[in-house]
């Protein structure tokens, strides 16, 4: 898991310039794709925690496994996404890199 700080710029925000620049930062973390157990882990506890009937905490645990089942489905569809194409010239050149389009010319 990843942390990085991002601050706008005040020039951007001129509304803003005179509050302090500690309200202007954010956290912003970036997750790499959850595996099938995390899935399913918190199934496990939203389940546990909506036994006792619904609350914010169920709803929050269920938002929780929203997240997760997208975020494998979004790194899903980007692997699935890749050039064939790409793919398939990538390949020829390591097969024969004497061809034009596996050239590199060096500047």
């Amino acid at each position: 898991m990843q942390s990085i700080t991002v601050r706008a710029p005040v020039a951007a925000r001129p509304a803003t310039a005179l509050r302090s620049q500690a309200r202007t930062a954010r956290r912003v973390v970036a997750f790499s794709a959850p595996k099938q157990e995390a899935i399913e882990a918190a199934i496990k506890e939203a389940e546990e925690t909506c036994a006792g009937g619904p609350s914010g905490e169920c709803a929050a645990a269920w938002d929780t496994v929203e997240e997760l089942s997208a975020a494998a489905s979004h790194a899903k569809d980007a692997q699935a996404s890749s050039d064939p194409l790409e793919a398939k010239r990538v390949a020829d050149c390591e097969t024969d890199p004497s061809q034009p389009e596996c050239r590199v010319y060096d500047d």
